[in-house]
C-alpha cells in the first residue's frame, strides 16, 4: 500500500471546478513533483494536502490514515511556502524550533533538534541571527529546517525555489534533493519550472487544467509524452505535419523529404513531433534526411539552437560549440538528418 495515498480528488470554487478526479499514489521516500503552467491546480491539490483547503470531494490519505477531516496540525506535514513566511522577531534558532514548542516539547529537545536541523542545512553558525539578516538562500534553507524540525511524515514544496536566482536555485534544489535522500520522507514538490521536475523528482505529474495529463518518470514524461499537452509544454519540440503514403509501413511525406517509421499508422494527415537533440546537421549515420535552409541561429554558450524552414515548416535543432568550427549562416540550404523512430506521433 502506498503511503500517501490520493483519490479522486476534486475541488471547486463556486462554478469553476480547479481540480478534477485527481489520482494519485506515492510511496513512503518517494521525491514527486507537480508540474505544470499557473492556474494548472497543483498548488491547489498541494493545499488540500496541507489541509489548508477542503476538497470538494475525493479521499487523502497518510500511512493508512484518511486527513480530509483533519486540521492541518493534526497531519503530520511538514510545508515549505514560496515566501519562506518566517518569523521575523524570531531568531534563526527560534524559527526552527517553533513547531517543536507549540508541541510542548522539553527545551532541551529543542535545542538538540534545532542544532542538528542547522547543521543539516549548512547554517550552524548562525542561529542567533534574524530573518532580515540572512540572503534569500540562507532564508528558504530556515524554511526548510523549520518544516522538518517536527519530523513530519510528509514533506510539501510550494515552488520554493522561484524568488532565487538562477545560481542560487541549481545550488538549493541540489541540497533540498540531497536532504531528503538523506532523512527519506516522502516529499511533493509543486512548481511550473520543468527543469526542477526533471532534475529532482523520482516521479512527475504533469497537470493541465485540474487534471494530471501524465504520471511518469522524468525520462518518460521527456521522452514518451503521452498528450500533445504534455509534448508541449515538457521541453522543446518541433512538431511537423506529415501525409501517409502507406499506413501499414509507416512511410510518410515530411517538409523536405520522406521517412518510413516501420510501424502501423493511421491513414491521412498527421502530426509528428521531434526534440531539437534528435536532428542533425547533415545526415550521416541517420535513416532520414530532410533538405531546407537555414532562418536563424542562436548563440547560447556550450550549444548553439538553429531554426530551418522545410517547404514552409519550421524545425529547431541543436549543435555544440566548437571553437573552430562556425555554424551555418541565415540563408544556406542544408540537409538534416534524424532517425525515423524518434519521431512521436502526437494525439490529443
Amino acid at each position: 500500500m502506498s503511503f500517501l495515498t490520493i483519490e479522486h480528488l476534486e475541488k471547486s470554487f463556486g462554478p469553476n471546478k480547479v481540480v478534477k478526479d485527481f489520482n494519485l499514489n506515492v510511496e513512503k521516500g518517494e521525491f514527486v513533483s507537480l508540474l505544470g503552467p499557473s492556474g494548472c491546480g497543483k498548488t491547489t491539490v498541494l493545499r488540500m494536502v496541507a489541509g489548508f483547503e477542503q476538497p470538494s470531494s475525493g479521499r487523502i490519505g497518510i500511512d493508512g490514515q484518511d486527513v480530509v477531516r483533519l486540521r492541518p496540525n493534526q497531519r503530520s506535514i511538514g510545508m515549505v511556502f514560496q515566501a519562506y513566511a518566517l518569523f521575523p522577531n524570531l531568531t534563526v534558532a527560534q524559527n526552527v524550533g517553533f513547531g517543536l514548542k507549540v508541541k510542548g516539547t522539553p527545551r532541551n529537545v529543542i535545542d538538540a533538534r534545532v542544532a542538528e536541523m542547522l547543521s543539516l542545512i549548512g547554517l550552524a553558525d548562525l542561529g542567533s541571527r534574524y530573518p532580515f539578516q540572512l540572503s534569500g538562500g540562507q532564508q528558504q534553507r530556515v524554511a526548510l529546517a523549520r518544516a522538518l524540525a517536527p519530523s513530519p511524515q510528509v514533506l510539501l514544496l510550494d515552488e520554493p525555489l522561484s524568488a532565487l536566482d538562477a545560481k542560487i536555485r541549481l545550488s538549493l534544489r541540489n541540497e533540498i534533493r540531497a536532504i531528503q535522500r538523506k532523512l527519506g520522507i516522502t516529499t511533493i514538490f509543486v512548481t511550473h519550472d520543468q527543469e526542477e521536475a526533471l532534475s529532482m523528482s523520482d516521479r512527475v505529474v504533469v497537470m493541465h487544467q485540474g487534471i494530471a495529463d501524465q504520471v511518469g518518470t522524468p525520462f518518460d514524461i521527456y521522452n514518451k509524452p503521452a498528450t500533445r499537452f504534455v509534448a508541449g509544454f515538457v521541453g522543446t519540440l518541433n512538431t511537423l505535419e506529415a501525409d501517409v503514403l502507406d499506413p501499414k509501413t509507416g512511410h510518410v511525406r515530411l517538409p523536405g523529404g520522406e521517412a518510413r517509421l516501420g510501424r502501423p499508422l493511421p491513414a491521412g494527415r498527421i502530426t509528428l513531433a521531434a526534440r531539437p537533440e534528435m536532428i542533425t546537421l547533415g545526415a550521416a549515420g541517420r535513416d532520414t534526411s530532410l533538405a531546407g535552409h537555414i532562418t536563424e541561429v542562436d548563440f547560447l554558450g556550450s550549444v548553439i539552437r538553429i531554426r530551418a524552414d522545410l517547404g514552409g515548416q519550421s524545425l529547431a535543432f541543436d549543435t555544440f560549440n566548437i571553437s573552430h568550427v562556425s555554424p551555418p549562416k541565415v540563408g544556406e540550404k542544408v540537409t538534416l538528418g534524424l532517425n525515423a523512430a524518434d519521431l512521436l506521433v502526437i494525439g490529443d
